[in-house]
């Protein structure tokens, strides 16, 4: 199907690109619905986030839709830190190739599809070690995936290539793909058909062995944390916290909401060590289009709540110019900047400080250790939707060139380089201290014991973001 013919209204307005007004004359222009607003649970206040006991080898990434081409991103790029996935109705990564009708055309444009696992794969090995965190950190970390056979959006071509991609780097993959569902993030407290397409897109499927509803959240869950307390199916004990997302750098213009949600159970509150799940809405799915229908409808609360897990839910926010992206979804096609898909990326970046934040309270030691010699080290760091409503959708007239893949350098751009004792790079603040040992501020590279014995050369190679090099220039 055409991006740009008349198409059945469900999957008009669910287009990706960028600008809804993108087909020629003589097309119907697809319109986002009006979001119905219902009643959920709003947190009172705007706050600061604070930092938690976060056990560094229990943090994960989740996402729908946009989110889910987002969420991969996000775990590539910090592979050290995240240890695993659940994707819904997402895509490879970099699938987009900065290119928005390789985004229409290749990775769920209106249900269109053809391959982008091949030059993925390329980009990550080109900037595995640079850019991306070392891609042998996937080896042996478990993946869950969701795709619905009834998804006419982004179809399940595109999830069967991110299985494949997780594969090849050695992940382990759970797969759900034989449920009759639509576009969605499924939820036993979805409140959308499982066979449906709608706002806000919170789908609930029966269970296919019989025994009432799904509940894939457990599946992915028990996955990466191991056989889980009963859920809270009552009035949930944690706090639903609105945290201050500007302190991170989110703003109108890198189409990041003011505000975002934190999920905090009791016992974490109390100094408990926790996990830590990251959840990425998809398109249409911003506090303007449902609320807090993401958070309340997505499952995972009431599981956090009796096993000690943090659930941040960061947001993203409509905008129609400078960067155009009326349907608020996350940036998987480079609307924002063309390292969208890497460390360096506007909005990768800052919820990664976030996660850091979220982390700063951490006591649990840290893996790997770092090899106690006087030399510096380059040890890894610490193991510190579209249904999704899925991306507005341009259509060009010709199919740009996508940019060239970046190739990482052995001397990264500097703003700055400093050789010095770790204690000294952390009372300057290009690094802070963690369970005793210094970890560079940004990229979260581990330097070693936080003395002054153990000497280190950090590059700032954008504002705040430091790297271990083998010495300054």
């Amino acid at each position: 199907m055409h991006p740009c013919r008349p198409l059945p209204f469900a999957l008009a307005v669910l287009c990706l690109g960028v600008s809804i007004a993108g087909c020629s004359a003589g097309h119907t222009t697809p319109q986002a619905p009006q979001a119905a607003h219902r009643s959920t649970r709003h947190a009172q206040s705007v706050v600061e986030l604070s930092s938690y006991n976060v056990n560094p080898n229990k943090v994960y990434v989740a996402g729908i839709s946009s989110g889910g081409f987002f969420a991969p991103q996000m775990h590539f790029a910090h592979s050290s830190v995240f240890k695993g996935a659940a994707v819904y109705a997402g895509g490879v990564e970099y699938c987009a190739q900065d290119s928005e009708a390789t985004a229409i055309d290749d990775c769920g444009g209106a249900g269109l599809y053809g391959s982008e696992l091949a030059p993925s794969e390329s980009y990550i090995n080109a900037n595995s070690g640079g850019s991306l965190d070392p891609d042998a950190n996937i080896s042996g970390q478990k993946v869950y995936l969701w795709s619905g056979t009834d998804d006419d959006t982004v179809p399940q071509k595109s999830m069967n290539d991110l299985q494949t991609e997780y594969q090849h780097y050695g992940a382990t993959v759970t797969y759900d793909n034989d449920y009759p569902a639509g576009h969605g993030w499924e939820s036993p407290y979805g409140t959308v058909a499982c066979g449906t397409t709608e706002s806000p897109y919170m789908i609930s499927c029966n269970n296919l062995s019989g025994g009432g509803t799904y509940d894939s959240e457990k599946t992915w869950l028990t996955l990466f944390f191991g056989t889980l307390n009963a859920k809270n199916t009552g009035t949930l004990t944690g706090s639903l916290i609105n945290f201050d997302q500007t302190a991170f750098g989110a703003s109108a213009s890198n189409s990041m909401d003011t505000n975002g949600y934190v999920f905090v159970p009791t016992s974490c509150a109390g100094g408990t060590s926790c996990g830590l799940v990251v959840a990425f809405h998809g398109c249409l799915q911003t506090q303007s289009d449902i609320g807090t229908d993401f958070v309340t409808e997505s499952g995972i609360d009431q599981w956090a709540d009796t096993n000690n897990i943090i659930v941040l839910y960061p947001y993203a926010v409509h905008s129609e110019t400078n960067p155009s992206n009326p349907n608020g979804c996350w940036d998987w096609w480079g609307y924002d900047d063309a390292n969208y898909a890497n460390k360096n990326g506007t909005q990768i970046g800052i919820v990664f400080k976030m996660v850091q934040k979220l982390m700063g309270g951490s006591s649990a030691t840290p893996t790997p250790t770092p090899v106690p010699t006087g030399s510096p080290t380059s040890t890894p760091a610490p193991t510190p939707t579209p249904h999704a409503t899925p991306t507005p959708q341009p259509t060009p007239t010709a199919k740009p060139t996508p940019t060239p893949t970046p190739t990482p350098t052995s001397t990264p751009t500097s703003l700055g380089c400093w050789t010095t004792n770790n204690y000294a790079q952390t009372v300057a603040g290009r690094a802070y201290e963690s369970y005793g040992y210094a970890l560079a501020d940004g990229s979260n590279q581990n330097m070693g014991l936080d003395n002054v014995y153990y000497m280190t050369s950090l590059n700032e190679t954008s504002p705040g973001y430091y790297v271990i090099v083998s010495q300054c220039p």
